[in-house]
């Protein structure tokens, strides 16, 4: 087996912390990931399907379908008339959940960004995004 090298895993060690700290965010806003997820999808965009959501966040279309289902039991999201691709739209209670809580989280995303130049800005996601090119093209040669 290889040895994964020392920035891979500094890397690695951070993307978790990231993960981490989103969790714990989460949870000082009373709510789940899950539901943090689809509530700030909601937010950022008023078109937002299941769909997008699932493809945006990587996780699986069962995870995001159980939270949706509860939140729109809690009254947080209008029931979903079954079409294809449906926009999810926020109740009164999940407008008031996203202007208390997940704006707080967009807020601190929008602090972070913004005290960084626009060439550090560009370069964090020229390189995100180029990491995230070559690990697609690894995984779609990945043969076992």
């Amino acid at each position: 087996m290889q040895k994964q090298d020392n920035t891979m895993h500094q890397f690695d060690a951070i993307y978790g912390e990231i993960s981490n700290v989103y969790h714990e965010i989460n949870r000082k806003l009373g709510l789940t990931d899950t539901e943090s997820i689809v509530l700030y999808s909601v937010a950022v965009d008023e078109n937002v399907s299941q769909k997008a959501i699932c493809s945006l966040s990587g996780l699986s279309k069962q995870t995001i379908n159980s939270a949706i289902k509860k939140m729109i039991k809690d009254g947080i999201l209008e029931p979903l008339s079954g079409q294809k691709n449906e926009n999810l739209i926020p109740t009164k209670k999940g407008q008031k959940i996203i202007k208390e809580k997940i704006s707080i989280l967009i807020e601190m995303e929008n602090r972070i960004f913004t005290s960084w130049s626009p060439d550090e800005r560009k370069i964090f996601i020229d390189l995100y995004t180029r990491y995230l090119d070559m690990l697609k093209d690894e995984c779609d040669s990945l043969e076992i």
